[in-house]
């Protein structure tokens, strides 16, 4: 079922909503654009976040749960100049998201990433991971940003060591569970 809140309404609040999100940085690399989540993106964000897809970020989750996920993480733009991303792939609008934003109790921002299936396996992650990492050092100044994996995740710490991020020892001491932190330093791109 689709929430009225997920539907596109036209009119003076759609045109007012353009305009906030033409405000969010657009970041084209040579596959790839990021760009402002539009409500459109969330049939391809709650694909991701209701399903096995979403096992280790929490989930999987509702679909209201992933709702509030994905505008949280849109709102993060409005509250600290920085959020989420919609990748888009030049053959696959809307394959995935790249985040630097905040869950609720994370210490600092996270440089996160999630993919569509469909557009796993062509090299996006990384393309889009090391995008918004140069965003985070080059327009925001951000000495380093860290990245919160789940231990399961192979996959995931696979891209994390290919993009040149480093274990966090000390940071991983200071959460209280068994997340791995990969820490990105300004000048460790891969």
């Amino acid at each position: 079922m689709t929430a009225a809140c997920e539907q596109h309404r036209p009119g003076p609040g759609a045109r007012a909503a353009a305009r906030l999100g033409g405000r969010v940085p657009v970041i084209d690399t040579r596959r790839l654009q990021l760009r402002a989540p539009r409500v459109y993106d969330f049939d391809p964000f709650a694909a991701i976040y209701c399903s096995d897809r979403a096992q280790y970020m929490g989930g999987p989750f509702t679909r209201a749960e992933a709702w509030a996920e994905f505008t949280g993480y849109t709102a993060l733009w409005l509250l600290h100049g920085h959020g989420l991303w919609t990748i888009d792939a030049q053959t696959t609008p809307s394959a995935g998201f790249v985040l630097l934003g905040y869950e609720y109790d994370d210490p600092e921002p996270e440089l996160g990433i999630f993919l569509t299936e469909r557009a796993e396996g062509q090299g996006y992650a990384q393309e889009a991971l090391e995008a918004a990492r140069s965003h985070a050092f080059d327009a925001l100044a951000w000495d380093s940003v860290a990245s919160f994996v789940d231990p399961g995740n192979t996959r995931c710490i696979a891209l994390m060591e290919r993009a040149g991020a480093a274990r966090d020892a000390k940071a991983e001491t200071a959460l209280s569970d068994e997340t791995l932190v990969y820490r990105h330093y300004r000048g460790s791109a891969a």
